[in-house]
């Protein structure tokens, strides 16, 4: 009777144990980005939450350099077009836009080259998530949003489109936002 016994509390134990699982830490992440600016008592819940693609520090740099190129070509299209036109006040804020698409440039290299070893770690992961929050507001549906969130859980991104999605990533560059031009940073 004591061996039964045992092994029923046993059991229960496990199947507690079993029900208190860990909090995920993507979701906690998520939750916090989503309820931000939220004040008062509020639900959040996932139902739905899948790891569709990863990216590292070399593919970030990567497209960085190519939005900066093509930011930097297409101003010196302008820049040229203008001089041509004769409006040198217009031709002359192009050329300093394409300066400073040209030192973003120089400013990806150096930091490319500064990240060493860790270039090739994962620098954020995308994930779709489906859920729903209430507040005394009412209640807002979340229909396949896409985030990115670093190794670290810190959200980066969260956008309806997934276009959008890696607008803004550059900044999990260490040394980006101290050093490029604010009005670039979400290109």
């Amino acid at each position: 009777m004591h061996r039964f016994i045992t092994m029923i509390v046993a059991a229960l134990a496990v199947v507690t144990s079993c029900n208190n699982k860990t909090p995920d830490p993507v979701a906690a992440a998520i939750e916090a980005a989503a309820m931000k600016d939220t004040q008062g008592d509020y639900t959040f819940r996932i139902y739905d939450l899948a790891k569709i693609d990863s990216t590292t520090f070399r593919t970030e740099f990567e497209h960085r350099k190519d939005v900066f190129r093509l930011k930097q070509q297409t101003e010196e299209k302008l820049y040229w077009r203008y001089n041509a036109e004769g409006k040198p006040k217009t031709a002359e804020s192009h050329r300093q836009a394409m300066e400073k698409a040209k030192t973003n440039l120089d400013l990806m290299d150096y930091l490319e080259r500064e990240m060493g070893a860790r270039i090739d770690d994962v620098a954020y992961y995308d994930y779709v998530f489906s859920g729903y929050s209430e507040t005394k507001e009412g209640r807002m549906t979340y229909d396949k949003v896409y985030v990115t969130v670093t190794p670290d859980y810190e959200v980066l991104t969260m956008t309806a489109n997934q276009r959008d999605l890696h607008k803004g990533t550059g900044r999990v560059i260490p040394g980006y936002v101290e050093g490029v031009s604010a009005e670039l940073l979400e290109e």
